[in-house]
């Protein structure tokens, strides 16, 4: 009897030795992974797309490991102003920010809140600059084509009948088929009156 009853209890010793293995085998995964550092989301929903015609920022105000030290105020060409406030994510190309009408801002919004945005510079053209933003190319349309999805993973709004421009033996129905032919070698054309993409424009063949 005292055999039988000790052979159970090394039984259930065993059992709780393995569940205390597993359950710490656990806890490592999901420590190891909460020390991970965060990333940007894969894809940016650029809803709010215009020219910033002033920027006030605190002094140092800068991207630093994806996202903004300190706030800033932007006021825009068609007189609304936004606020970035520490901490939201984003990315800066614009070197010029104090100059006004030098850079553009692309954001993602929730409410009228920011919740990640680029400064881009305008384009060089002094012709276009104020209506024309030259982006990466197009790789892929969303919500039955209403939206597109750039080179770098910003989700763009397509205008109706977007136009194909490339020499007459790059000829495609669609722009689907554009995208499928042209999606390494094109550059795609933001409205930036009615802010979203009116033309598409091969670079090559």
């Amino acid at each position: 009897m005292r055999h039988f009853l000790s052979a159970r209890l090394w039984a259930a010793f065993a059992i709780l030795g393995a569940s205390a293995v597993v359950v710490l085998g656990l806890f490592a995964l999901t420590s190891g992974s909460s020390s991970t550092p965060t990333s940007l989301p894969a894809t940016h929903n650029v809803e709010l797309v215009a020219v910033a015609t002033s920027l006030s920022a605190q002094e140092g105000w800068q991207i630093a490991s994806n996202k903004t030290v300190g706030n800033a105020t932007l006021t825009l060409d068609d007189g609304r102003v936004v606020e970035i406030l520490e901490g939201t994510l984003g990315e800066i190309t614009c070197t010029n920010l104090t100059a006004p009408s030098a850079c553009v801002l692309l954001a993602d919004m929730l409410g009228s809140g920011v919740v990640w945005f680029a400064l881009v510079p305008v384009d060089e053209n002094a012709a276009s600059n104020q209506k024309m933003l030259t982006l990466p190319p197009l790789v892929d349309m969303l919500n039955g084509g209403s939206s597109g999805v750039l080179q770098n993973d910003w989700i763009v709004k397509l205008g109706n009948g977007v136009k194909r421009t490339c020499d007459s033996e790059s000829d495609t129905a669609n722009l689907r088929e554009f995208i499928t032919k042209f999606s390494q070698s094109s550059v795609t054309m933001l409205d930036l009156i009615k802010d979203e993409v009116t033309e598409v424009v091969c670079t090559s063949n």
